[in-house]
């Protein structure tokens, strides 16, 4: 029993596994002595990268934002389309932080980091481009079940438009990380 607990155990990324990576300097801070992963090209492509990373973390964070501040019909009491719009929210703001945190941390990154960051993003993407063709399709079913003119129909048509843009963010994005190297 005890074996087949063990071969099912994962290795979790917290604070006890991360302590490994770091020990006592000579003044008593803590120094990370763990791997660094590197970017595998130069310094010119790694920054324009990031500045790509940037702006579809933006692109993304504005249009979904955007897309939530409208008043939209079916955003106010309709299930599946604000339920695939909440996860995509959170989708998208993983993303962001991931972001965030590679730019914090810079080239090369510590192992944990490029563990949460680098490895996480495509995930991340498809997630997010999935949950946002859900609402998209969520979206869809609300117009064609319900008849909207004016107004309503000229939000219901810029919501979908935002959520195609995060949508195609998403897609961009995993591609273009599918590409990149990085090693020890």
């Amino acid at each position: 029993m005890s074996d087949k607990k063990n071969k099912h155990k994962h290795k979790r990324w917290n604070r006890a596994a991360k302590a490994s990576q770091f020990t006592r300097g000579a003044g008593g801070e803590m120094i990370y002595v763990g791997r660094h992963y590197s970017f595998q090209g130069d310094e010119r492509s790694y920054r324009q990268g990031m500045r790509q990373r940037m702006a579809l973390a933006a692109v993304m964070a504005v249009a979904h934002l955007a897309g939530g501040m409208m008043p939209v019909p079916a955003l106010y009491n309709t299930w599946y389309v604000i339920a695939p719009y909440m996860l995509t929210f959170f989708a998208v703001v993983s993303l962001v932080w991931a972001v965030c945190r590679m730019v914090y941390w810079g080239n090369p990154l510590r192992e944990y980091v490029y563990d949460a960051t680098v490895k996480q993003i495509p995930i991340r993407a498809t997630l997010a481009m999935i949950l946002s063709m859900c609402t998209l399709c969520g979206q869809i079913a609300y117009v064609v079940t319900h008849s909207l003119q004016g107004v309503e129909y000229l939000y219901t048509l810029a919501f979908l438009g935002l959520e195609i843009v995060v949508f195609v963010c998403a897609f961009l994005w995993k591609g273009r990380e599918n590409q990149v190297l990085w090693s020890i």
